[in-house]
């Protein structure tokens, strides 16, 4: 056992029978050419315990591996090359031969944390390229107004994340497929979402979505009817993703403090066009407001 190597590479390492002398051996050099691995991997791989030479010159030094060990060496290259580490190899490796149907499912778990992290990079990406195209962008045009008051049917409810808000929005279309105590004739076009923090949350955020309403209503499910108060309110549209809607909400931050405004009610947005009508998200259009005093 190398420095390098501790009891669980030990107990996870592909190990061979004892060369008995007869069988052809390569030099690591010529082993390397062949299993498509650099003479520093392999080293590297003995090292740590997931491919043991099969001979080691005790005067010399000198590596030499068995013909054999080519398939394992294939092995590791494959494995490596799809994003396992040094120590989900030296794991699966052994299943190969002991349990392949153990090692199909281990794959399976890999495959679908390679699908996620290929997700989180289009993202990275996507907003990469929303940020190259602000270049230059002076930012939101900012106004006042009186938002009316409405009635409005509305679920609150404290969820793990922002993106969460979609979980209510299916609540809602549940609730409205079942016309169970609700009038799906009585719903109108104006649609929105309240904030209720005060600053913004990573997790276990507070929020509501809602859509103005005028038919009856029997309470269920966490949805009630109230009445929205009028409000003067700081306001800005924001084109495109959700994503990127913060440039909106920084400038209504800015134009609060230079006007000498305050802040008195939660921020909520309201979707002129959103998920619900569109699928595109370059096409939705969102209102965000802010009350002011």
């Amino acid at each position: 056992m190398t420095g390098y190597e501790d009891a669980d590479a030990a107990r996870h390492r592909v190990r061979l029978p004892e060369h008995d002398g007869s069988a052809p051996l390569l030099n690591i050099g010529a082993f390397s050419r062949y299993a498509g691995l650099s003479v520093r991997m392999l080293r590297h791989y003995d090292d740590r315990g997931v491919l043991i030479p099969a001979v080691v010159d005790p005067f010399t030094g000198y590596r030499r591996y068995t013909v054999e060990q080519l398939r394992i060496a294939g092995r590791i290259r494959s494995l490596r090359d799809a994003g396992c580490g040094i120590a989900l190899i030296m794991e699966l490796l052994p299943l190969y031969e002991e349990s392949p149907a153990v090692l199909r499912d281990r794959l399976d778990v890999h495959i679908a944390g390679l699908e996620e992290a290929a997700r989180q990079l289009a993202a990275q990406r996507d907003l990469a390229l929303t940020l190259a195209a602000d270049l230059g962008s002076t930012g939101s045009v900012v106004s006042e107004r009186m938002f009316p008051s409405a009635r409005v049917l509305r679920l609150r409810r404290t969820v793990a994340c922002y993106p969460a808000e979609g979980e209510l929005w299916a609540d809602l279309r549940t609730l409205m497929a079942s016309a169970a105590g609700v009038d799906p004739s009585g719903f109108g076009d104006l649609v929105g979402a309240t904030y209720f923090d005060e600053e913004y949350r990573d997790e276990d955020v507070e929020m509501a979505i809602w859509r103005d309403y005028r038919g009856s209503f029997t309470p269920q499910g966490g949805f009630e009817v109230v009445d929205l108060p009028p409000q003067r309110v700081a306001w800005t549209t924001h084109h495109g993703g959700f994503d990127g809607i913060h440039r909106a909400t920084e400038s209504i931050g800015a134009w609060i403090a230079t006007q000498g405004r305050t802040q008195v009610g939660p921020l909520f947005n309201v979707y002129v066009v959103g998920p619900g009508r569109e699928s595109d998200p370059d096409k939705w259009v969102t209102e965000v407001n802010v009350p002011i005093g």
